[in-house]
């Protein structure tokens, strides 16, 4: 919330903070958030953030400044000669240096051109981590875990698995866990948003990940640079494989990052329409009872429909018909479906509404079953059709971690990968590689 901070503080902070725009370079929004704290402490340095919303659209006024205006929205996927990568950092205003060492890091490299952010402040609730009490964690944890009438067997085994009540009550911050479950979809939103007001051009990989999260940008861009980025590829730092002989699924350990090629991007961004399938008719639920099987779904002439937009959307394996509108984005079909019902309502949830994802489930879900990425290459899951997801070097936790799956709480020097990484270790680590590599900075 800030609501220690001091003028003087504030003050430093956007002066550490201040980047340009050159380049269609975008400035972090941390630092148009704290420009607003700034002007907001500035006249009363015992000034409390009370309505983080207010500042919201003082925060779009300044983030649009910077956007260049196009009267027909749109993005492009066209190939340049010159590697560029995007990063979304999902981060909290709790914990701005981490976003800072980010930036002054990471956000360095000359690979990279937007630095994107998602904190409290553009969550659909922006108030759920100041409104919150743990007896609404408690409950959501309660309902979620319940599993009465619910058919599908992808849903029936997440919310076997949804945080209980002991678990959450371990965390430093449970409310503000809970929270932040909704907030990678709304940071794709805002990235979705500037490709199409500012007509950029996709980026060949666009990363997500943690505030606490470290990428050795130097040795992704060796690792990258020579991929087709066209081919349509999602990428894990640290797969998290579900027990094979219960269910097939797969998903990200957010903290290791996700990384999505150009052409998954353009599956993400690219409108849909399903013709009698808009999720506004009130018949539809969100409890996985209009669960269609496989085996129950027609067949289209031309292409088996288990594997088309539509014909997952008819599925509806964890209830996220009733959030479709033609002309949704996959992007925008992930948002609704986790930002409509508010945990702060959780007493008003029936057992037609109500989120009951991890975030991390939310990516792993729509990436294997709305083929977002091409199918894996490991022999042994040729038969099961949502097999999407790739481990990055074969990284993953199914019986023990491997990979950088094994780089947390503490990494070694050159890694490409951290997880849990302090400021402090995010600047020593790039000033080593700074030294070794001066030109591939800024």
């Amino acid at each position: 919330e800030a609501t220690l901070l001091t003028s003087s503080t504030l003050s430093i902070a956007l002066a550490d903070a201040e980047t340009d725009a050159i380049n269609g370079r975008t400035i972090c929004l941390w630092q148009c958030y704290c420009r607003v704290l700034f002007e907001k402490f500035q006249g009363n340095a015992e000034d409390k953030l009370k309505h983080p919303q207010e500042l919201q659209s003082n925060i779009r006024n300044l983030e649009n400044s910077h956007l260049l205006k196009d009267d027909t929205p749109h993005y492009r996927a066209t190939s340049s000669s010159s590697f560029t990568v995007d990063i979304l950092s999902v981060a909290s205003i709790n914990q701005l240096d981490l976003l800072h060492a980010q930036q002054s890091t990471i956000a360095t490299h000359t690979s990279v051109r937007n630095f994107f952010n998602a904190t409290e402040i553009d969550d659909a609730d922006p108030d759920c981590h100041t409104d919150i009490t743990m007896q609404h964690v408690e409950s959501v944890s309660k309902f979620c875990r319940k599993r009465r009438n619910v058919v599908s067997p992808v849903l029936r085994y997440l919310r076997s698995q949804y945080a209980n009540t002991r678990w959450l009550g371990k965390k430093k911050n449970p409310t503000g866990w809970l929270c932040a479950q909704v907030r990678p979809y709304s940071g794709l939103r805002k990235a979705q948003s500037h490709y199409l007001q500012t007509g950029q051009e996709l980026p060949d990989y666009l990363l997500i990940f943690d505030d606490d999260t470290y990428y050795n940008m130097e040795k992704f861009q060796m690792n990258f640079a020579s991929v087709d980025s066209s081919i349509e590829k999602v990428y894990s730092g640290c797969l998290v494989r579900s027990p094979i002989q219960t269910i097939n699924f797969t998903f990200p350990f957010g903290g290791f990052g996700s990384i999505l090629s150009k052409g998954a991007l353009v599956r993400l961004f690219g409108k849909n329409q399903c013709p009698g399938l808009d999720g506004t008719n009130d018949s539809f639920n969100n409890n996985g009872s209009d669960y269609i099987s496989i085996e129950e779904k027609e067949s289209s002439s031309t292409e088996d429909s288990s594997s088309s937009f539509c014909g997952r959307l008819k599925e509806n394996n964890v209830g996220e018909l009733k959030y479709f509108t033609n002309g949704m984005s996959l992007v925008d079909l992930m948002y609704k479906y986790s930002s409509t019902e508010r945990y702060r309502d959780v007493n008003k949830w029936t057992r037609n509404a109500g989120f009951c994802m991890h975030s991390d489930w939310v990516l792993g879900y729509f990436v294997n079953y709305y083929n977002v990425s091409t199918h894996v290459a490991e022999p042994y899951y040729k038969n099961v059709p949502h097999a999407r997801l790739e481990s990055y070097k074969g990284s993953e936790i199914y019986r023990k971690p491997t990979g950088f799956c094994r780089n947390d709480p503490t990494c070694e020097k050159d890694t490409e990968i951290c997880h849990r990484a302090t400021p402090e270790w995010m600047e020593m680590e790039t000033k080593r590689w700074k030294l070794m590599a001066p030109d591939k900075f800024k």
